[in-house]
């Protein structure tokens, strides 16, 4: 299993976290074992990440919602908003900048194993473009 961002969504993704932060959901779709992400859509204001909303994006986008994204300080927070049983089999996505590195980012799958947890998740690069 790995992610794989489309050169726009990595695109998208870095500047949410340059502009300040951000959190919300993923939206792409599966391919076999690859979670495939295409868009990130901010959740909006202070409310919080849920089941609900991932519902209403399935409706919109005509199929599932991928999973969430935090970008920028307060994924601590977001972490544990994702660890519910809405969140199971879906991908979380992390990003910070480092002053170094410039983008970093972080995947996990959440799974149940008797108790809700991030598994790590390799990132796949575009290839021959270095992630970008």
């Amino acid at each position: 299993m790995d992610a794989y961002l489309t050169v726009e969504a990595r695109r998208s993704l870095e500047a949410l976290a340059l502009l300040g932060g951000a959190r919300g959901y993923l939206v792409g779709h599966r391919r076999g074992p690859r979670f495939v992400v295409e868009a990130f859509i901010p959740a909006a204001g202070s409310r919080r990440l849920s089941g609900a909303d991932l519902r209403v994006l399935d409706r919109v986008f005509g199929g599932p919602a991928i999973g969430f994204f935090a970008a920028g300080p307060g994924r601590s927070a977001v972490r544990r908003e994702v660890l519910r049983p809405f969140g199971c089999g879906k991908l979380f996505l992390e990003a910070r900048l480092d002053a170094r590195k410039g983008l970093v980012l972080k995947a996990f799958s959440v799974e149940y194993d008797g108790g809700f947890a991030l598994f790590p998740v390799p990132i796949a690069s575009p290839e021959g473009r270095n992630g970008r």
